[in-house]
């Protein structure tokens, strides 16, 4: 039977018109319900028995806020036509009025048992129908209202959580990665930061004209490598079919998987990508730095060594210079003595010569004993540039540190 559609002044405020279904195998009461309804604003449809209105409505389109049904119809009753309803998921919240000539106790505890929301009788009372109806109308959408804001906001509560778990995994990665003391170390880190979304993603890390470029499978092959040099010219995000390269000047991330088919999820993805990088940027630039001062450190125990041996050395050479004027002198004091019978000289003349000679030798010896400071000042040197010598520089390693990722 066709859809009887009249428009009236509605009786009801807006929230409580709308699509009712009438099933009535009584064509004059079908009728004088659809005048009835349709006057008060509601769209009304007919049909005239629960097997066309089963039919009708597993089609899931416009589907009513309200069904009336009649308890006596030819093929299935009003009962079992209810319960059917309310064993489809599509329908099974649409709220069911009873329209019957049967007005006894028992009617009404079978119309409630078969999943009836109300219960009217016949000869049907005008207000009483359009009372009703436009209730279950306004109950209805506003169950389907709060149905659909539970499921959006259940649906953002677990976006919500998702991406908590999956910034922590981000943050995690920024704290692990000032751990790291080698570029090697760090790429490692990288990929298994992005493993934890489930992404397969090459790093090449940079500086100083050298690069280090890995994948999941170790060191990347000379082609990963030249596509890595290709891409990181292009911006600082760059997406093309399912792969994404967020590039840095000292850090490229090539993403060769994206789940382009979870628009929220890719997004989600840029967003801890580009953290990740980031991160490992300040990373690269705190292994650089530890690197730079390490080679400083190297380059000044060497010279320490260096310094430390010239110092011993001039220190040694300054006691035998001791030692060798000491025995110079004494030859020199011997000597004159010596040619005192050829020179003619008297006793008082030979005197006075060996206290001017052994006088002079004396001032000179005394002067070399006061170098014993400078020795002393020496010893001070070495014995400080030999503690400084001893530091340790500690070796580092290529392994990553262990991390724990969400």
């Amino acid at each position: 039977m066709n859809a009887r559609t009249e428009s009236a002044n509605a009786v009801n405020p807006p929230e409580m018109v709308g699509r009712v279904l009438v099933i009535d195998d009584d064509p004059i009461v079908a009728g004088m319900l659809a005048v009835t309804l349709g006057g008060a604003g509601h769209v009304v449809v007919e049909r005239n028995s629960g097997e066309e209105a089963l039919e009708y409505l597993s089609t899931g389109e416009s589907l009513p806020d309200v069904i009336v049904i009649d308890i006596e119809m030819p093929g299935i009753d009003g009962y079992e036509t209810c319960r059917r309803l309310k064993a489809i998921e599509a329908t099974q919240g649409i709220p069911v009025l009873f329209l019957s000539g049967h007005d006894s106790l028992d009617d009404r505890l079978k119309a409630y048992d078969a999943g009836g929301d109300d219960f009217m009788s016949k000869p049907f009372d005008v207000q009483e129908v359009l009372r009703k109806a436009g209730v279950a109308v306004r109950h209805h959408r506003a169950r389907h209202k709060a149905n659909t804001d539970n499921r959006e906001a259940f649906g953002a509560a677990m976006t919500a959580l998702t991406s908590l778990g999956e910034t922590g995994a981000a943050l995690k990665f920024s704290s692990q990665a000032l751990s790291c003391r080698t570029h090697l170390a760090l790429a490692k880190l990288i990929i298994e930061a992005m493993g934890s979304y489930g992404l397969d993603c090459h790093v090449q890390l940079r500086r100083a004209g050298l690069s280090i470029t890995q994948t999941v499978r170790g060191a990347a092959s000379p082609l990963e490598e030249s596509v890595i040099d290709k891409v990181r010219e292009m911006g600082r995000i760059f997406s093309f079919k399912n792969r994404m390269v967020v590039n840095y000047d000292t850090v490229s991330l090539l993403i060769v998987d994206m789940p382009v088919d979870d628009a929220d999820y890719c997004g989600r993805i840029r967003d801890h990508a580009a953290m990740i990088a980031e991160a490992a940027v300040h990373a690269v630039a705190n292994i650089d730095a530890r690197s730079d001062a390490m080679d400083r450190a190297r380059e000044l125990q060497e010279m320490n060594r260096i310094t430390r041996e010239a110092v011993e050395d001039l220190r040694r050479s300054y006691r035998d210079l001791q030692v060798s004027a000491r025995i110079e002198l004494e030859s020199m004091v011997t000597g004159i003595e010596g040619m005192y019978h050829s020179l003619g000289l008297s006793d008082g003349q030979e005197l006075a010569v060996s206290d001017t000679v052994r006088g002079a030798t004396d001032r000179v010896v005394s002067l070399l004993a006061a170098g014993i400071q400078l020795d002393e000042r020496f010893d001070g040197i070495v014995a400080r540039l030999s503690q400084s010598a001893a530091v340790t520089i500690e070796e580092v390693t290529e392994a990553a540190p262990d991390v724990e990722l969400w």
